[in-house]
């Protein structure tokens, strides 16, 4: 521990990681919004905003309204009716109706043609801006109607109209699964359209909403499928290439969330030191280095609770895991420690920020973490299975969804069982 300890204060990325990460917790160091948004017509004074969206829609927590992001180009003024161009990022929250308007099996319906927000995807917003009583020059756009005016132009608007489409198709497929169909959809795309609310509010209490936010356990799961599946089909040679195509087809069709940016970094670090025939490597330098460059290149995530829970687990892991196993093998076995441990260090990492953003943490998802992680990851697996099997053979699909629902049901029970434990709460 004393040598590593010493190679972490010698390793220059690692201290210019730590001495950043302190100045941004200290508020030493500021964040530059650099898609302000900028127009003549006063944010105060927007009626209307037309632009492409840039990011997933996910749902409220009370269910009301989609949030997302907006790269405006347009606007509108109220007072006047004049309508001025714009630039700048936004986040909008839009009606749920609107957004749900062509998802299976809801029955909102809205005047005009349906609108699909996606990523990409050009529409017109209408309603007002709202501020942020609680952080100054902030707020939103509330939105209740939109017009849709199709995919971006150009090749890579074709490319994420291509996506939006593929994402639609595959909430229809998994709308016929039920329940156990929305949790795959939230799993694998990160759209919650169809999560139960109860069994998502018991994997919170219990400590295990990293496990529904996509993050690097998602994406090193499908890239290892990808990867071991073709290994065994095309041999060791394509093994790079697959898993490489398997991290970009998996983030490209679930979309860039500030924890899943994390892990396409450290991935594509890892597979490149691979290629370069490093004889080791040290994670701690690679999560240095990607939090220095994912800081510089996208700056906005910095303050975001993702951004902030999902270095902090990884960095707590790397550090404290070690020691903490050696600590767990005196009295429990190694199968089980090795979990246990890694669970222990992220819990450690980022309680003090859990209460800071929330108020709260919860200590029973050490061990909920342990139990939990291997059973998702058994469930992904059955879930990828079956969805092949009802492409290839379409009258089976019934079966597998019954099969599926089975599972999540034991899923729901045992995040339920955890759920009951109480919280560490604290009030600033």
């Amino acid at each position: 521990m004393v040598e590593k300890l010493r190679y972490r204060i010698k390793n220059p990325f690692f201290v210019a990681a730590l001495l950043f990460a302190i100045a941004l917790c200290s508020g030493l160091v500021t964040v530059k919004d650099r898609n302000e948004f900028k127009s003549l017509v006063n944010m105060e004074e927007l009626s209307s905003i037309s632009g492409h969206v840039r990011s997933n829609p996910s749902k409220t927590s009370s269910g009301k309204f989609y949030l997302f992001k907006m790269d405006v180009e347009s606007a509108t003024c109220g007072k006047t009716g004049v309508t001025s161009s714009a630039r700048g990022i936004i986040s909008v929250l839009l009606d749920s109706a609107v957004v749900e308007s062509i998802l299976p099996g809801k029955l909102y319906s809205i005047t005009g043609n349906a609108v699909l927000v996606e990523n990409h995807e050009h529409i017109t917003l209408y309603g007002r801006w709202s501020n942020n009583d609680d952080k100054p020059n902030t707020g939103f756009f509330l939105s209740d109607g939109a017009t849709y005016h199709g995919p971006s132009s150009g090749f890579f608007g074709k490319v994420f109209h291509a996506r939006a489409l593929s994402r639609l198709i595959f909430k229809r497929l998994m709308y016929g699964w039920g329940k156990a169909g929305g949790f795959i959809l939230a799993l694998l795309s990160g759209s919650r359209e169809y999560t139960d609310q109860a069994v998502a509010i018991d994997f919170r209490k219990a400590g295990l909403s990293h496990i529904l936010a996509l993050s690097g356990m998602h994406l090193s799961f499908f890239a290892g499928l990808v990867g071991n599946s073709g290994k065994k089909i095309l041999g060791k040679k394509y093994s790079f290439f697959l898993k490489l195509a398997g991290i970009l087809f998996f983030v490209w069709f679930a979309g860039l969330s500030p924890s899943l940016f994390r892990a396409l970094l450290c991935s594509l670090m890892i597979l490149l030191s691979s290629v370069l025939f490093c004889k080791s490597i040290d994670f701690m330098t690679i999560l240095s280095f990607v939090f220095l460059l994912h800081c510089i290149m996208i700056p906005s995530d910095i303050f975001s609770a993702a951004f902030i829970l999902s270095y902090g687990a990884l960095a707590g892991i790397l550090l404290f895991g070690e020691f903490i196993e050696y600590l767990f093998l005196r009295i429990i076995p190694r199968q089980i420690s090795s979990s246990l441990a890694a669970s222990t260090g992220a819990q450690a990492m980022t309680a003090p920020f859990s209460l800071k953003l929330f108020g709260a943490f919860m200590p029973i998802g050490i061990i909920a973490s342990v139990i939990m992680t291997p059973l998702v990851e058994w469930f992904l697996i059955l879930s990828v299975v079956s969805i092949m099997l009802s492409f290839m053979i379409p009258l089976s699909s019934h079966f597998w969804g019954m099969l599926l629902n089975v599972f999540y049901g034991l899923i729901c029970a045992i995040a339920g069982f955890f759920a009951k434990f109480p919280a560490v709460s604290m009030k600033f």
